[in-house]
This record gives structure tokens, sequence and C-alpha cells, in this order.
């Protein structure tokens, strides 16, 4: 059985990680990003909370506000000065989102706003998703990095390595709904199907 996820809200777990999470942390604490969107909805989202960061990940930092649009001047002056700091408004399956990208002591940022409830954005769904599956089968985490390394995006690499067909953003979040045995059992068989090393 796995162990029970970490509470995603509370990013405090970072500082018990391993290096990668560690710098985050210290990264988040010293600029305190969430404290200059006080009044908004926030969480960490992305690949430092479930530790399959590589070298130029992001921290992405996902916020709910109901006009988007409306949050550009308070981006503006709270992290109008960051270093690279530009913002664009794009639309996305679910409805417009605000982006604004920066970089903190040499790591770099990106905050997406929505009009979603922050645990139902598809950022944070995939890592839920993602961290379960890492949860019951923590050796795909080398292998996830390795293919990030090799220039694949999150999703699609979870996708290759559990043999999944379509749209991998898509299929992943078709497994939101399974249970642990569900997933167990997809691993055993993608771990069966892989061509054996040696």
């Amino acid at each position: 059985m796995a162990e029970p996820l970490p509470d995603f809200r509370d990013w405090s777990h970072l500082a018990k990680g391993s290096a990668d999470q560690r710098r985050a942390h210290a990264v988040l604490s010293r600029h305190l990003p969430f404290d200059r969107l006080a009044g908004f909805d926030s969480g960490l989202a992305g690949t430092f909370p479930i530790d399959i960061a590589i070298p130029g990940s992001d921290l992405d930092i996902l916020v709910q506000a109901d006009d988007p649009a409306g949050l550009a001047p308070l981006l503006d002056q709270q992290f109008g000065t960051e270093e690279g700091y530009a913002r664009r408004l794009i639309q996305v399956a679910d409805g417009p989102a605000l982006v604004a990208g920066f970089t903190l002591d040499g790591l770099p940022v990106e905050i997406f706003v929505q009009a979603v409830p922050v645990e139902r954005q598809t950022g944070w769904r995939h890592m839920v998703v993602e961290a379960r599956l890492l949860a019951l089968a923590p050796a795909l985490r080398g292998e996830i990095r390795t293919l990030k390394l090799d220039g694949m995006k999150t999703e699609p690499a979870f996708a290759h390595l559990l043999g999944l067909a379509g749209d991998p953003y898509a299929a992943l979040l078709l497994l939101e709904r399974q249970g642990d045995t569900v997933l167990c059992d997809l691993l055993v068989r993608r771990r069966a199907a892989m061509p054996k090393k040696g």
C-alpha cells in the first residue's frame, strides 16, 4: 500500500525533501509569493511538490480569481520588478487564464490564474494523479526524470511509461477517479510489457 500523500496545500513539506525541494522551499520562504497574492486562493503545483523537477523546471503557482484578466495590475505591482517578468492572457480548455512568468534567485516561476478553483485546475489534478502513481511505484521517479531530461514534458512522460494511448493530458485525467488497485494493475501490466534490459 502506498504511503499517504502530503498535504499539497502546505508546501512546508518541501523543507524536508530532496535538494531540489529544499531549494524551492528556500526561494518561497525568502520571496513569499503566496503572501503577495493574499486575498486569492493559491497553491503550489507542478514538479517540485512531487520531486520530479529537473534543471529549468518552474515553480508553478495556481491562483483562482473570478476575473483572471483583472488580476493583471496586482501581478504587475507585486512581481513586475522581478527578473524576466512578463505576462499574457491565454485561452485554455476551461476558460481564459492570465499567466505571468519571472525568475526568483535563478528559479523560474509561473503564476497561472483561472476562475476555476485551484484544486480543480488541470495542473493540480495532473499533479495529484502523478503523485499517486509515484507513491505506488517510486522507481518511476527516475524514469520520468530521464525522459524529461531528454526533452519530454511531464504528462507525456507519464503516458509513455504507462502505455496510455491518445492525448497524454486527457489520458492522465481519466486515471484520477480510479482506485489504487486499478493503478497498481496498470503499473504491473506496463512493467511486464516493457522490454527486459540487458
